[in-house]
């Protein structure tokens, strides 16, 4: 598939770029974002390049993963990624620490989840955190998932096992709903 941008009120969606390579390397660099994430630590400039110029548009070219850069606008700094892990059927993010708290991801996360529903691409989709990730819980849920408990993850951490995780899901008629979602067990 080729890059389809998408558009937000405020954002800007769209494949990262080459010349993205020095935000990702500088976002990766955050304790908070190796605690809660799989990137490799410590995270060189040459996995950023990697990442944003082999990784991304292979698959994107593969139809594995859809990883959207977050902007403002189309020439402003790479903020964070958004990604629709096709293959897993889940979505997965990451934000720079000074961008949070802003209701950044939220948005973004919500535009995703509006093009993926709108084009009958799947009818549900996951989102799994590492336990103890309260940001990405309370953009999960402001988003409309639903929680599903707690297990290992299906992703695989840096140590080689499956850390201990918080899942939730969302259906299409879920996401079109007005109802609100109940409430979740965990600090969000």
């Amino acid at each position: 598939m080729s890059d389809i941008t998408l558009r937000t009120s405020r954002l800007v969606l769209a494949m990262p770029r080459p010349d993205d390579a020095a935000a990702v390397h500088a976002h990766c660099q955050d304790s908070e974002l190796q605690r809660y994430t799989t990137v490799p630590v410590p995270y060189t400039t040459l996995d950023a390049e990697t990442f944003v110029g082999e990784y991304v548009p292979q698959s994107w070219h593969a139809g594995t993963e859809y990883v959207y850069g977050i902007r403002l606008r189309e020439d402003t700094a790479l903020m964070g990624v958004v990604a629709w892990q096709r293959e897993r059927g889940a979505i997965g993010y990451w934000l720079g620490a000074q961008y949070r708290g802003r209701g950044v991801m939220t948005e973004a996360v919500s535009g995703l989840l509006d093009w993926v529903f709108s084009h009958d691409i799947v009818d549900e989709l996951h989102w799994e955190a590492h336990a103890g990730n309260i940001g990405s819980a309370i953009v999960a849920q402001r988003a409309g998932f639903r929680w599903n408990g707690e297990g290992p993850c299906a992703v695989v951490g840096r140590d080689g096992l499956h850390p201990w995780g918080w899942h939730a899901a969302l259906r299409r008629q879920d996401h079109a709903s007005e109802l609100p979602a109940e409430p979740w067990p965990v600090p969000a």
